[in-house]
């Protein structure tokens, strides 16, 4: 080879060397950098979907919400803002999994106050107040704590039973010039709150009502929000402001005044049911139907004080309304469609609402199914729900297929529709949930508590759940059920009062004599040293000596401390004494309390009228016993006034 020949074959040997190195170069570039970029591109579009997740959220769209949010977390669950995403829909729809994404994205970023505004909510709903405590005190001691957060801190107090910091806390809100008109209504809600539970209406009864009818003096949305509350408490017949009862609730003697006497002191009859010091409900109509912001459901109300005044414009208001809102959207025809069936006008519903405006919307169409319902036309609904004129899910189209089978007599496709809706319900809690209410309003006890338990077990925080499978407890009268259910719910929520109170309660109804004898860490046959527990004389063999009785007396006392105006506390603690036969101080228990007649529930006036027999009252026991209805108390609960009974005659 001649020399040119030899460097041009080196010449052409080092380029295809040159070449190999760049491509190993650019594959080793690419085999680590690939991976991240990837990475990137993940994490971009999942903050992607968390943005059109957090919008969704702001507007209410929560089944969008929760596809964005999932999609996101999917792409990359490390993303703070796909933890987020799903952190603060499950925070905004009420499940307590939301708690432990929380948790999750605190190990990955600092949490913003909004993020605490939603963990504090979602932890006092759940009943998690330890977790409450640390998000709400982050709030607090944060630069330039803000209305939200004393709102927060007024809910835990109160939920903890702290009525002075509740209140304290709901000062601080009143009191700050930032505070939106919302947030004033908000705390005084929550003021309100703080006052039930006594039939004399109170001093915050009384400021939280001229709150809220102050607000109601303006144009915005909270103003109108606290215009369908005292509307609504004007048609309810609650107290007024100045503690002056509503028409419904005035006396006898003034309600039939002589209509001239009412003419010659000026008033005329559309004035008939006002709270005196407060608002007119005349005004309340005005006001609501002048509203700039007013809709269907308010207009409607509207017409609901006018008819609370003269029931005897009951049809002609009741046209009104069909004419007003029979060619508007779907919207306005809900709001009718819910209105009429309200008011058992089945009929009306149907003719207002065809079937071609009912399918609009599912829960309009809901509604001209459950007028027809009212209407008893079960097989047209059957027809209805079996064909494709509106798909519906298939839970909720189970379920109302089995009931309409079981109106129609087909027992086994009732039970076939039922168990259709459970299957298809399986797996998701909210879906459960509402099967289990429906087969609970509906009688069908079975598939209730298959619907509650398989909720509890998919979410075993979820109230909605615990609260249904007790609900389903108390039905069957068996407090050793209702006592497991309890015991279950108080691992859960180990610091909620209204759990330890129902807890304790139950407790104490199955703790027999001779099984609380047997525990009894003090002797029947005691020595004359040792020293009695109470000086009571015996009384009716009520008397029981144990220290679980001890221990559960000690905590009805603490329950009765942070909650002194509820009754339920009182009657725990009024049956721990009563089974220490401490029957004075068991009858002390009712001291400096006034109790809302609706308050009385068959358990309290049971163990009340057994208080008030072992203190020789007996012809109040005797009143309070004819009070009764006795197939409402459990079986150890009828034993405390069965032996009353016997006693007395």
């Amino acid at each position: 080879m001649t020399a040119e020949e030899i460097r041009l074959k080196r010449s052409k040997r080092r380029r295809v060397i040159i070449i190999a190195i760049a491509i190993v170069v650019v594959l080793v570039t690419g085999f680590f950098t690939a991976r991240p970029a990837l990475n990137a591109v993940k994490a971009w579009q999942a903050r992607r979907h968390a943005a059109k997740a957090f919008a969704y959220i702001d507007n209410a769209n929560w089944l969008g919400a929760r596809k964005e949010a999932s999609a996101a977390y999917q792409l990359r669950p490390t993303e703070p803002q796909s933890v987020r995403a799903i952190a603060r829909f499950l925070s905004r729809t009420r499940q307590p999994d939301a708690l432990e994404f929380w948790q999750q994205l605190e190990k990955l970023t600092p949490l913003t106050r909004e993020d605490r505004q939603d963990e504090a909510a979602i932890a006092i709903v759940s009943g998690e107040t330890s977790r409450a405590e640390i998000a709400v005190q982050a709030l607090l001691e944060s630069k330039g704590a803000d209305p939200a957060g004393w709102l927060l801190a007024a809910q835990l107090a109160i939920q903890k039973g702290a009525a002075d910091d509740a209140m304290s806390a709901l000062g601080k809100v009143f009191n700050d010039t930032n505070a939106t008109e919302q947030q004033q209504l908000q705390a005084a809600l929550l003021e309100l709150a703080l006052a039930s539970g006594s039939e004399a209406i109170d001093a915050r009864a009384t400021d939280a009502w001229s709150r809220i009818e102050k607000i109601s003096r303006g144009k915005s949305a909270a103003a109108l929000d606290a215009l369908v509350l005292l509307a609504r408490r004007a048609l309810s017949g609650q107290k007024s402001a100045s503690g002056s009862a509503s028409s419904s609730e005035e006396p006898t003697a003034r309600r039939e005044e002589p209509t001239a006497r009412r003419e010659a002191s000026g008033q005329p009859p559309a004035r008939r049911g006002l709270h005196p010091g407060g608002m007119l409900v005349v005004d309340l109509q005005h006001a609501l139907e002048a509203h700039p912001l007013a809709k269907a459901l308010q207009k409607l109300i509207a017409l609901d004080l006018v008819e609370h005044v003269d029931t005897s414009r009951r049809d002609e208001l009741i046209a009104q309304g069909i004419a007003q809102l029979k060619n508007g959207d779907a919207n306005d025809l809900f709001a009718l469609a819910t209105w009429l069936n309200s008011k058992k006008e089945f009929e009306k519903t149907v003719e207002a609402i065809p079937l071609e405006k009912a399918l609009l919307g599912r829960e309009l169409f809901l509604q001209y199914l459950d007028a027809l319902g009212g209407l008893e036309r079960w097989g047209e609904i059957k027809q209805l729900l079996e064909g494709d004129r509106y798909p519906l899910d298939p839970v909720v189209q189970g379920m109302y297929l089995a009931r309409c089978s079981a109106q129609l007599g087909e027992k086994a496709a009732a039970e076939n529709n039922w168990q259709r809706a459970l299957e298809a319900a399986a797996g998701d809690p909210g879906k459960l949930i509402t099967l289990g209410d429906y087969a609970e309003k509906n009688g069908i006890v079975d598939v209730a508590q298959s619907a509650f338990d398989n909720a509890a077990i998919q979410s075993p925080k979820l109230r909605l759940a615990q609260q249904g499978r007790l609900r389903l407890a108390r039905r069957s009268g068996d407090a050793k059920k209702i006592h497991a259910v309890l015991a279950d719910m108080l691992k859960i929520w180990p610091n909620d009062d209204a759990v330890q109170n129902d807890e304790g309660y139950t407790r104490l109804l199955l703790m027999s004599e001779q099984q609380a004898s047997r525990r009894s860490a003090i002797s029947d046959q005691r020595s004359d040293s040792e020293e009695p527990i109470t000086d009571n004389p015996p009384s009716q063999g009520y008397g029981v000596a144990s220290q679980e009785l001890i221990t559960l007396s000690a905590l009805a006392e603490k329950l009765v401390e942070r909650n002194p105006r509820s009754l339920p506390h009182r009657t725990f603690l009024a049956l721990a004494r009563l089974k220490q036969n401490r029957a004075a101080d068991a009858l002390s228990v009712y001291e400096n309390i006034t109790v809302a007649r609706g308050a009385l529930t068959p358990s309290a006036l049971a163990v009340h009228a057994a208080v008030l027999a072992v203190n020789g009252k007996t012809e109040e026991a005797k009143s309070e016993v004819e009070q009764i209805k006795i197939d409402n108390l459990l079986p150890e609960e009828r034993a405390l006034v069965e032996q009353l009974t016997k006693t007395n005659h």
